[in-house]
């Protein structure tokens, strides 16, 4: 699996010891906690999962090596979540989430946090899901002090004219930055708006200016109202802290908050796709460069593990097929893939830069070539193991902090429903023979439901 990484004192002593110090099962949990159980994640590693009376979900990896803990909140809203008009709404309120609330003044939230030694404090928004990431060091009362803060800002969130028109302006500024002043940023809007013509993934995370500017704090104060709160998020904390006290902890700032009903604005499906699709845009930029785009199934689908070994097969490294038939022969100065890690059918994306004089059709033909070749020619034991070897490495190489710990547990816990089934998807991706990989090539890859963006010098 592909991993993106991105970047934006109630201290309990003597009841804990006592606890502790009974028979097993002895110790009893906050009557807010509706149950709880602990889970294998990797090596010596165990995620202790509670799962709240309110809907919340809590999971604790503990890890002792460092004095820090990372405290992630994923909540399952993204842009997929907004209707036409409001296109853009999920990530622009994610920036209202840094203002002030009922009782932290505007501002407050990060000066605390930074006073406390906060590192990493951010922000992001996908198309399923919107999260908040925090490090902190782990002193007396810090853990309590994020708790704290996070559970006041889901649900005591100030919403007013004036913090709304700051933050819509500053988003307005960051989407003419990241995509219309940035050619690789329009063609990575270009090529959704392409593939997807009912599904509501067609339309950038950031939205359109057109709809930015008609919206109002009414718009983000409803949108607060129906995905925010206890029943869409799962908390996540992974470093230096004790399981048990992170649940009591948590359960003293989030146990009582009352449970919130779930809206679910279902997508339009996507109608498959049967001819290809084409566009061109005149960008500032010196070469050409193209964005190739094929249909796939959601995040953990069964045909994923195979489909992930093609993915890897086709452009993962020097030695993959696609870097030798493009770069080595001098026809690109790069190829790329994306997989996208959504929980509706995606997009299995391949970027190319052509060099300079040569043009992004012969690239296209080169491409064709080899999906040809292997949708009809079983790959060799050799270069499946070295796929499967290159995923073990990826996978296991993103488990080593503890931020990227509470990324995998989180980012799995949200989309998928449990993380204990990416496991098994990575051991699935063990067992994938050669004829599974020309299996979903030949389904996925060699037809004629594909689109292409091209950008071309102005």
């Amino acid at each position: 699996m592909t991993h993106q990484k991105f970047l934006r004192n109630s201290v309990w002593t003597g009841v804990l010891a006592l606890c502790l110090a009974l028979p097993a099962g002895a110790a009893t949990k906050p009557a807010s906690i509706k149950s709880t159980e602990t889970v294998d994640l990797v090596g010596p590693f165990k995620v202790h999962r509670f799962k709240f009376n309110n809907g919340l979900k809590l999971l604790v990896i503990e890890d002792h090596s460092s004095p820090t803990f990372a405290y992630q909140t994923w909540y399952r809203v993204g842009s997929r979540d907004e209707v036409p008009g409001r296109t853009g709404l999920a990530h622009l309120f994610e920036h209202m989430m840094f203002k002030g609330t009922k009782d932290i003044k505007e501002g407050e939230f990060d000066r605390i946090l930074e006073k406390n030694g906060v590192e990493g404090e951010n922000a992001f928004t996908t198309r399923d899901a919107t999260v908040y990431i925090q490090e902190m060091p782990q002193n007396a009362g810090k853990l309590d002090l994020i708790a704290k803060l996070e559970a006041d800002r889901m649900v005591n969130l100030v919403v007013n004219d004036k913090s709304f028109k700051t933050e819509r302006e500053v988003v307005q500024n960051e989407r003419r930055f990241r995509v219309e002043n940035s050619p690789e940023g329009q063609l990575h809007r270009g090529i959704f708006e392409l593939a997807f013509t009912k599904h509501n993934y067609r339309w950038p995370v950031i939205g359109y200016e057109k709809d930015l500017a008609e919206m109002t704090s009414k718009d983000a104060l409803d949108f607060y109202k129906s995905f925010y709160g206890p029943t869409r998020a799962t908390i996540v904390i992974s470093g230096d802290v004790k399981a048990d006290q992170a649940a009591e902890v948590v359960a003293k700032y989030y146990g009582d908050l009352p449970a919130t009903q779930l809206v679910d604005r279902r997508s339009e499906n996507e109608p498959i796709q049967t001819q290809p699709r084409r566009k061109t845009l005149k960008l500032s930029m010196q070469v050409e460069k193209s964005v190739m785009a094929y249909h796939i199934p959601p995040i953990l689908h069964p045909d994923r593990p195979a489909l992930e070994v093609l993915m890897m097969s086709l452009a993962g490294g020097k030695s993959s097929r696609l870097s030798k038939a493009l770069v080595d022969t001098g026809l690109t100065t790069s190829i790329d893939t994306e997989t996208g890690e959504d929980i509706d059918p995606t997009l299995f994306m391949f970027a190319y830069t052509m060099q300079k004089g040569k043009k992004a059709t012969a690239a296209e033909k080169v491409i064709h070539k080899e999906f040809d070749k292997i949708s009809k020619t079983l790959m060799d034991a050799k270069e499946l193991q070295r796929a499967k070897n290159q995923l073990n490495f990826h996978f296991y190489g993103n488990l080593n902090t503890s931020f990227e710990k509470a990324y995998f547990v989180g980012l799995y816990e949200s989309k998928a429903g449990a993380f204990e089934k990416a496991l098994e998807f990575q051991k699935q991706i063990e067992k994938v023979t050669p004829e599974q990989v020309r299996n979903v090539a030949k389904k996925y890859l060699a037809t004629s439901g594909y689109s292409v963006i091209t950008g071309v010098p102005k």
